[in-house]
């Protein structure tokens, strides 16, 4: 039995609920990667507000700036 070409296509085309689960998963998606283009913005704005207190501090020629940066870890320690 062959099958005419409108029934063929009936097929291919998308209905209603697959065109729906299309748009929710990308809209997921994008909320996803701004999600992590926004954890990933606080964490630079954080470090560099960090690298900033110090570096005003040693313009100063504060005597004290090792408050603000923490020591060196000795190698083979975990935490």
């Amino acid at each position: 039995m062959a099958q005419s070409r409108h029934e063929k296509e009936e097929y291919l085309e998308q209905d209603e609920d697959e065109t729906a689960s299309a748009g929710r998963r990308k809209s997921l998606v994008a909320l996803l990667i701004m999600g992590v283009l926004l954890v990933a913005g606080y964490l630079l704005v954080e470090k560099l507000r960090v690298m900033s207190q110090v570096e005003d501090c040693m313009l100063t020629h504060g005597s004290n700036c090792s408050d603000l940066v923490e020591p060196p870890k000795p190698a083979g320690t975990r935490q």
